[in-house]
């Protein structure tokens, strides 16, 4: 994946949250773009991670594997 179709996922209107498949087999959900903070250039990614014991997820965009869309009301539920 590139930083370029990561960021279009973070700014689409309306957003849809989604979960990032990492290289490694992690799996981490952005369940609103204000979670996510790009750094320019587009080549890392730091995503808070509320109500977990690790507070946020770094992460190489190059190892990411996949972005699949969440279901809105799960999403909704873990970001409460």
């Amino acid at each position: 994946m590139t930083g370029e179709q990561l960021r279009t996922a973070l700014k689409a209107t309306p957003f849809r949250p989604f979960r990032l498949h990492l290289a490694d087999q992690r799996k981490v959900d952005v369940p609103h773009p204000e979670f996510a903070l790009l750094f320019p250039g587009g080549r890392h990614l730091i995503v808070a991670t509320p109500g977990r014991e690790l507070l946020y997820e770094s992460i190489d965009v190059a190892l990411i594997v996949s972005l699949t869309p969440t279901d809105d009301a799960e999403a909704d539920t873990r970001a409460a």
